[in-house]
């Protein structure tokens, strides 16, 4: 097992981060910024690889549908003409995105917010392209600021409701919960800081899974790691969270799951420094 650092005192609890900031501004608590800064997994054959060929077909979505014209929805283009980066015309920028979220009574860190960028298969936190808009509105079929959050809420019901399936229906989730990752990555990066990951899995996994999440999160805020979270160590903790009880009694470490969640489990077994 990896070298384990100790007594070390737990930074501040993370902060959910504004989904239209780029990581350096998160880090930093500002709101908005015009910049953007060993082992073999169980699930790697179906977990990262999978969801790096999600993210390159795009994202299906819960509402897949078209408009029966094909053209493009009017109050599609009457929100962006009303958000759009004044400076660039193919963009909504940080401010756009901030004053979308007011439009549509989402705080920019709700959960919501991250299903929107979903739905759009937004390449870029804080960003959204025309093309990105079009493809997502047009599919999200909204006609009113109302219904869009109407929309955003029945989306992230049919995402929950994915994740608890008990028939192995969990492909939207799996697809929501692997495009977080990539979206919350500074750009050529391949970790997630740590402060981020802690957020991010509190907003997406505390509905399903509270105390692996609460337990997790203290443990990456014990060691300080520096380094952040990789995609397959991300990947493989949601696959930890559905097979392994809370007490992690059917661990099998027998199983080359990441030494981080080797790790994870001795510190909830009382085992780990």
């Amino acid at each position: 097992a990896a070298a384990r650092v100790s007594k070390q005192p737990a930074p501040p609890r993370a902060r959910h981060p504004s989904l239209c900031a780029s990581s350096r501004t998160r880090r930093s608590g500002t709101i908005v910024s015009k910049k953007r800064s060993a082992k073999a997994s169980p699930s790697a054959a179906k977990a990262s690889p999978a969801g790096s060929a999600m993210m390159k077909r795009g994202v299906k979505g819960v509402f897949s549908r078209k408009s029966s014209s094909g053209s493009v929805p009017k109050f599609t283009e009457q929100l962006w003409d009303k958000f759009k980066d004044p400076k660039d015309a193919d963009s909504i920028g940080p401010e756009g995105v901030e004053r979308l979220c007011a439009e549509i009574g989402f705080d920019p860190s709700d959960v919501h917010i991250l299903i929107f960028a979903w739905q759009l298969n937004a390449a870029r936190m804080g960003y959204f392209t025309k093309a990105e808009w079009t493809a997502g509105l047009t599919k999200l079929r909204a006609s009113s600021a109302p219904e869009l959050k109407s929309a955003l809420e029945s989306v992230y019901q049919e995402t929950l409701q994915s994740a608890r399936s008990s028939h192995g229906d969990i492909e939207s989730f799996r697809d929501f919960y692997a495009f977080a990752h990539r979206f919350c990555r500074d750009d050529n990066k391949k970790n997630i800081d740590t402060e981020t990951a802690c957020a991010m899995l509190t907003m997406m996994l505390t509905p399903l899974y509270p105390r692996h999440v609460e337990q997790f999160t203290a443990y990456l805020a014990k060691i300080n790691r520096t380094h952040g979270v990789n995609q397959d160590e991300w990947m493989c903790f949601w696959e930890l969270c559905r097979t392994v009880k809370d007490d992690c009694s059917n661990y099998a470490d027998d199983a080359a799951w990441p030494i981080l969640l080797d790790e994870y489990v001795e510190f909830v077994q009382g085992r780990g420094t």
